[in-house]
């Protein structure tokens, strides 16, 4: 059976179920909860494109369909475009069946250009490695992901994953009497969501951050309230004050760490690392086995670099997918974008869906 369900993330059940049918590998990232909580930031509506033959050969395709006119180009039709929500999106599942997996694609693809689909863009979880199910898309290797390997217990974290310079670092966060603490679902509060985003936003702010990530309050309290256990949320203090913070997504035995900071006045005392041990024992503990921390701004970058000595033995690249279902309509859309914001359309030119760019 292949079948989309449109725009229904309050009752849609068939979606939870194959989801749930990945068991511990299902990632948080492609949940209906976690789209249903996306929706207060995006301005879209949700759809998921899914098949079910049996219980080993499934997918499903959770994604924000976004019109396209509303950008206020002249166009003949209505128009839309396709992403995933924020962090790793595309289609999941398991698909033993080549032939299974070739109809789906096939179906899927027509799906989406008889909605009038210009353009699609994905970000394909390296964790899962679901890319491998989207076989129409050009697929690029743009950045590398990073994961600390869990499944060997906390010690062989310590010894054989984190460099030298990493143990050095939480040594010296234990001199300065630090205290992580790491809730889960219902033990957090609104107090603890309030005093991650006020550490949050101030990171963004120093860090002259793109205005999309600056999530208003109402985000974070729709994560907590539709992924229920499947939010972790760490604060670290320092004489009774929260410095420094991460908020981790989990299902399962895998654990991606979302959004984080530090208040700049106390990054001297390095509680990031600090606090990402104290995560690393908690998860060990649990019974997760990978713990992703994500890629970086730029390959090879002083954030990638970072991320790495946490986990020196880490290969794992990230890849997006891009794909033009429509192209005549598209040469048309980049045409007027050129005409209409050139310095945005030069400045973006290499982004499919760069013609949302426009200042």
């Amino acid at each position: 059976m292949i079948q989309s369900v449109i725009d229904n993330t309050q009752t849609n059940q068939k979606w939870r179920e194959l989801w749930s049918l990945l068991g511990d590998s299902a990632s948080p990232f492609f949940s209906e909860g976690y789209y249903r909580a996306s929706q207060s930031i995006e301005n879209a509506r949700v759809e998921c494109f899914w098949a079910y033959q049996d219980e080993s050969n499934f997918l499903f395709y959770p994604y924000l369909i976004k019109s396209v006119n509303a950008l206020g180009y002249d166009l003949e039709d209505q128009y839309f475009d396709v992403s995933g929500a924020y962090g790793y999106n595309g289609p999941l599942g398991v698909a033993e069946d080549q032939k299974f997996l070739s109809e789906y694609n096939s179906r899927l693809a027509e799906h989406l250009r008889q909605k009038n689909v210009v353009t699609e863009f994905v970000r394909y979880c390296p964790i899962t490695n679901n890319r491998k199910f989207h076989s129409y898309t050009d697929q690029l290797d743009v950045l590398d992901n990073v994961y600390i390997d869990l499944s060997a217990g906390v010690d062989s974290v310590w010894q054989d994953s984190f460099e030298y310079r990493v143990r050095k670092t939480i040594r010296k966060g234990a001199s300065y009497d630090l205290q992580t603490h790491i809730l889960t679902g219902d033990e957090i509060k609104r107090s603890d969501l309030e005093s991650f985003y006020q550490i949050y936003t101030s990171t963004m702010q120093r860090n002259d951050a793109d205005s999309f990530y600056f999530f208003d309050l109402d985000f974070f309290l729709s994560l907590h309230k539709n992924m229920g256990q499947m939010l972790m949320l760490a604060l670290t203090y320092m004489e009774g004050k929260a410095i420094t913070t991460e908020l981790v997504l989990t299902s399962g035995k895998l654990a991606f760490a979302f959004l984080g900071g530090t208040l700049g006045e106390y990054y001297q005392y390095k509680a990031n690392t600090f606090q990402r041990w104290e995560l690393v024992k908690y998860l060990c503990e649990h019974g997760f086995d990978i713990y992703s921390m994500g890629a970086s701004i730029a390959r090879g970058d002083s954030i990638y670099s970072f991320k790495r000595s946490f986990a020196r033995n880490c290969v794992n690249p990230f890849y997006i997918g891009i794909k033009v279902h429509l192209p005549e309509v598209y040469a048309e859309i980049r045409n007027q974008w050129q005409e209409r914001y050139p310095e945005a359309a030069a400045l973006h030119a290499n982004k499919v869906q760069g013609y949302r760019i426009q200042a």
